[in-house]
């Protein structure tokens, strides 16, 4: 029979060294389930674009440019997608309301922010952002339009004006929000007029055109798609274009550019609409990688063609550089106009928004 060894010096250390074996293999163990688990979660959430359902938040009332715009485009995108898109309105605050929801939700880019150009004074407003959080997804966007019920006192826009000016206030104007693009169209037009408006702000353009048709007030600044349908059954009538060039509505005749009658507006001027889908800036590559081929896609169909040549609408398209430039510029412009004519909450070169 062998003979045991007995006890030595080593031992102890042989032991100790056995436990931190021991030890060393179950950390391996447990990392190993760990990285199992996290590249399982990896590989749920990239699986998750296109979303299997994408909510969009539209920041303006439901009937307006910004919402029929979100609603048209989520219709076409679905198909493109594979994905339902839930629509739901959420107006208030100039449209940071609605803005700030998103921003403080998930980034998860499954839920998204319908807007318009309205975010361009975001910051001067008291938002959370300005454009340099966001992943800008342009449609469109159409001109501006003042106008009046269609039996309305004021034939011209001259007329309006003349009213105004013998009686500073008298004339009630309605606008999707006090701040934001409709409302300062009509703010330059006061400074470079030299005369007094009353403003209307509303949670968007539909209740804005709802309160002229109403009679609550006597005149609407919005965009000529909004407007259009009014106009085409009788029930509005168009005065003036609050851009550098005229617009003709479908069977009548031009419609002048407020720059033909108080030419120091163009100063201020392109201050254009455009409405668009908007991502966090910092939401995964995957869920922009998944919605860009699908944007490109219905930015070149028939049907949103259609759609938007019904609003006398022009089709962008564009986002990543040219839409960060594009919104850079517009940035710059909407915010220091805001201040300037002290309608601004919030000083832009506090944002660290230049002025252009």
């Amino acid at each position: 029979r062998r003979k045991e060894p007995g006890p030595t010096f080593l031992q102890p250390f042989e032991r100790e060294e056995a436990e931190q074996m021991k030890a060393l293999r179950s950390v391996i163990i447990g990392s190993g389930l760990v990285l199992l688990v996290l590249t399982a979660l990896t590989n749920a959430a990239l699986a998750e674009y296109p979303c299997k359902n994408m909510r969009v938040v539209v920041a303006s009332s439901a009937g307006g440019g910004t919402d029929s715009y979100a609603r048209a485009f989520g219709v076409l995108a679905e198909k493109e997608l594979g994905t339902k898109i839930v629509v739901t309105n959420m107006p208030g605050a100039a449209g940071t309301k609605g803005g700030n929801s998103v921003w403080q939700g998930e980034h998860d880019g499954c839920t998204v922010l319908g807007m318009s150009e309205t975010t361009m004074t975001y910051g001067v407003n008291g938002a959370l952002t300005t454009t340099k959080d966001w992943h800008y997804y342009i449609f469109g966007g159409s001109p501006g339009v003042i106008a009046v019920q269609a039996d309305s006192p004021y034939k011209t826009f001259q007329d309006m004006l003349d009213a105004a000016k013998a009686k500073p206030e008298s004339v009630k104007v309605s606008n999707s929000g006090i701040g934001k693009l409709w409302h300062l169209k009509v703010v330059m037009i006061e400074r470079e007029g030299d005369v007094k408006f009353k403003h209307v702000g509303f949670n968007g353009s539909k209740p804005a055109m709802t309160s002229l048709l109403t009679g609550e007030v006597d005149a609407v600044s919005a965009s000529t798609g909004e407007v259009g349908p009014y106009i085409e059954s009788g029930k509005l009538r168009a005065l003036v274009i609050t851009e550098t060039e005229g617009y003709t509505f479908p069977g009548g005749s031009e419609i002048p550019a407020v720059t033909s009658i108080i030419p120091g507006v163009k100063k201020h001027l392109p201050m254009g609409q455009f409405l668009a889908y908007l991502f966090p800036r910092d939401v995964p590559q995957a869920a922009l990688d998944a919605f860009q081929p699908a944007f490109d896609k219905v930015m070149k169909s028939a049907e949103f063609k259609k759609f938007t040549d019904s609003r006398g609408a022009k089709i962008y398209g564009v986002y990543g550089a040219e839409a960060d430039e594009m919104t850079k510029g517009m940035e710059q412009r909407f915010s220091w106009f805001a201040q300037d004519m002290g309608t601004a909450k919030v000083n832009p070169e506090t944002l660290g928004i230049a002025r252009p």
